[in-house]
């Protein structure tokens, strides 16, 4: 640990998918003292919990655009960085097994065009 800098301008404690964004963002927009300190291997709390599942429908707009961001991001790392990430855009299905549950996903599927999130709705014979 002798090649810890002494000084930096931001610290960032732990290198889970917070962390390691900051660094990512303030390095993109010119930081260059940025030190992200991680007690074990990036990624390796509960981060790689969730690792492939991003939703891009939230229950807000905002929310909605920070995870339509994210996927996007995601998918220009591997060329941005020349390092494979294993991303892979697949989509996801939902299916109603009751009239109460498709009226549900009928108004999610209203607010995924509210919100220009690509969605098709297809029949239970599709």
């Amino acid at each position: 640990m002798s090649n810890i800098p002494k000084h930096a301008r931001v610290i960032i404690v732990g290198g889970g998918v917070i962390g390691c964004s900051v660094a990512y963002h303030l390095t993109k927009l010119g930081w260059k003292d940025v030190l992200l300190l991680e007690r074990k291997k990036l990624t390796s709390g509960t981060t790689w919990h969730a690792a492939g599942l991003i939703a891009q429908l939230r229950a807000s707009s905002n929310m909605t655009k920070l995870a339509k961001y994210t996927q996007e991001l995601y998918g220009s790392l591997e060329e941005e960085t020349g390092v494979s990430t294993g991303f892979k855009r697949v989509g996801s299905i939902t299916v109603a097994l009751t009239e109460e549950r498709m009226e549900e996903l009928n108004r999610s599927a209203a607010m995924a065009r509210a919100f220009d999130v690509g969605i098709e709705e297809i029949s239970p014979n599709e």
